[in-house]
């Protein structure tokens, strides 16, 4: 294993997207994944009933107007990656995505494994490390 510039608890929907993010700037990412077999994105293919429902097709404002309880801490979060800034990262994948009622996105095929191997193949294009493992402690220096 080489040294990492940037390592990601979580090979998620958020790990997976941080680690592409990091890497296309260039830096060397490693993904720590919990699962025995340190497989990405493994629980999106459950999501949505097996569609993944990527993003809601809506503007910021909208988003956090409709965020159950206080959604005003996702402020800076949507500001800085907005629905249209998924949805964009996704079709850039490949992923063709549709805009269902309650604006609602998902991938036309219906299928929450386009959305896992369009992530899993991105990781392996750009030599994002996966590291089979649990995080447990976090040093800081």
């Amino acid at each position: 294993m080489s040294t990492l510039d940037c390592l990601i608890a979580g090979g998620g929907a958020a790990g997976c997207y941080a680690a592409i993010t990091a890497a296309r700037r260039g830096r060397r990412v490693g993904i720590v994944e919990h699962n025995p077999k340190g497989e990405l994105g493994k629980k999106l293919r459950i999501t949505g009933k097996g569609r993944c429902n990527v993003t809601n097709n809506c503007d910021r404002d909208t988003l956090l107007a409709n965020t159950p309880r206080n959604g005003r801490f996702l402020y800076s979060a949507f500001s800085a990656c907005s629905p249209a800034d998924v949805m964009e990262f996704f079709e850039a994948l490949g992923v063709r995505l549709k805009t269902e009622r309650g604006n609602r996105v998902f991938p036309v095929s219906d299928s929450a494994g386009e959305i896992v191997s369009a992530l899993r193949q991105e990781c392996r294009r750009l030599g994002v490390q996966v590291i089979p493992g649990q995080v447990t402690d976090l040093l800081l220096e």
